[in-house]
């Protein structure tokens, strides 16, 4: 399965990750360093994301119409000429448009790289190359995460951020591979979606909120608070350390349990992981490893909050229903959470100091660990496989989902989909009231 042409694809997703993390993390040092106020920066990282929403709109066309190997180049330099640009200029507004701009070629590259991925896979090795796909993306995050704590010059790091995303462009434009045809994507409601899908949605939101919001304004935090950067990186490093190792505990749980148990048990977590965070703001003022095991416990819980909620969604869908437009959809809206995770956590940052960090973990873990402990869990015999899978991927990973199969699936119907959902919901009612004595 995993021939040189895939290790290609899989070394250009390194690079790519590597890139975007180093510069999505250092940002926020740079412009702390430039005084700049929570809010503002806040507002600046939230760009980043808008030009991914643009990006899934229009990307593909250009795609289909250029090919893959000329796209990839071309969103790779420009993602490079956006980076270097931010040291040529100083004006906050320009900034907010070359990071849009930054967002729009990210997500572009992912979506070129995803589409050989799945014009390549079979059913049978789809679970395999996600999770993958998933070791490379979390050993790339790392990398960019250790890449900060050298300590380097703000200019260096744009620049090495630059450099990296170049080099991801290497091994896609020296590959063999045939160009795959982007798929056509059908159009489905997005509000008659997240209405039926309520526990899935929230969850993909929060999840946004957390691991986004986590790692566009907790070097800020952290920055805040007086530590060095050696520290801060300590301070991410833990959290995605946290969110890496805890998904095959997470899997057994949600498979045991359930999606809603599970979801609720992460969001309790969470929220008391950031209330204790608030605490040790007081009385360890200063002490990193109280803090590196709060990041530790953050990223334990919140992190799988996104692979909860698909799960959750494939759960409640009939088992032969196609669901890769509803994973586009929560995808989607997974973005949406990390467009205003940093908007939130600037406003509050800067009213509440130090707390508004913790404060809004607390406030949206507390909201979703009572909706989803207020839901009913799907019977064992309904549930599907559980699939652990970041939020922060392209949107033709859709089409990798194990859970689909394109040849014997239906397609997505939203009426067939709401009214097995309501069926479910009945016989569930019953089955608890003649459990009752």
């Amino acid at each position: 399965m995993h021939s040189r042409q895939f290790l290609s694809l899989y070394g250009s997703i390194f690079f790519l990750f590597s890139g975007y993390g180093l510069f999505l993390n250092s940002a926020g040092v740079k412009l702390t360093q430039m005084g700049v106020s929570n809010i503002t920066i806040g507002v600046l990282n939230a760009a980043f994301f808008i030009g991914g929403t643009i990006s899934a709109i229009v990307s593909h066309r250009i795609i289909s119409r250029v090919g893959h190997i000329r796209s990839f180049s071309v969103f790779g330099s420009l993602f490079a000429m956006a980076a270097l640009a931010h040291l040529m200029v100083e004006q906050l507004w320009l900034w907010g448009i070359l990071r849009a701009v930054l967002g729009f070629c990210h997500y572009s590259l992912l979506m070129v790289v995803e589409s050989w991925f799945t014009a390549r896979s079979v059913p049978q090795t789809r679970a395999k190359i996600l999770a993958f796909y998933e070791v490379v993306y979390y050993a790339s995050s790392a990398t960019s995460v250790l890449l900060l704590s050298l300590n380097m010059s703000s200019n260096n790091i744009f620049t090495l951020a630059a450099i990296l995303v170049i080099t991801a462009t290497l091994p896609v434009g020296l590959t063999k591979m045939q160009q795959p045809d982007i798929p056509k994507r059908e159009r489905i409601s997005l509000p008659h979606v997240l209405s039926i899908l309520p526990l899935a949605w929230m969850s993909c939101f929060m999840a946004g909120i957390f691991i986004n919001g986590f790692f566009t304004m907790g070097s800020v935090f952290m920055l805040r608070l007086g530590y060095t950067l050696p520290k801060v990186s300590l301070f991410l490093g833990s959290a995605m350390v946290g969110g890496f190792t805890i998904q095959l505990f997470i899997a057994w749980l949600s498979n045991t349990f359930g999606r809603a148990r599970t979801i609720f048990g992460c969001a309790a977590v969470a929220a008391i992981a950031a209330i204790t965070g608030m605490i040790l703001l007081v009385s360890l003022p200063g002490n990193i490893w109280a803090q590196c095991a709060i990041a530790l416990a953050i990223g334990c819980s919140g992190f799988p909050l996104y692979a909860l909620g698909l799960a959750r969604a494939n759960d409640v869908l009939p088992t032969n229903m196609n669901t890769v437009e509803v994973n586009r959809c929560l995808l989607f809206v997974y973005g949406l959470g990390s467009l205003v995770a940093p908007l939130i956590m600037g406003t509050l940052m800067q009213l509440f100091n130090h707390f508004g960090f913790y404060s809004v973990y607390a406030i949206i873990a507390t909201i979703l660990a009572i909706y989803a402990f207020m839901q009913p869990s799907v019977p064992l015999t309904e549930r599907s496989i559980y699939v652990p899978v970041s939020g922060n991927v392209g949107p033709m990973t859709a089409e990798l989902d194990p859970r689909n199969n394109e040849a014997t699936d239906t397609p997505f119907d939203a009426h067939s989909a709401e009214q097995h959902i309501l069926h479910s919901q009945q016989e569930s009612e019953e089955e608890t009231h003649q459990s009752k004595p």
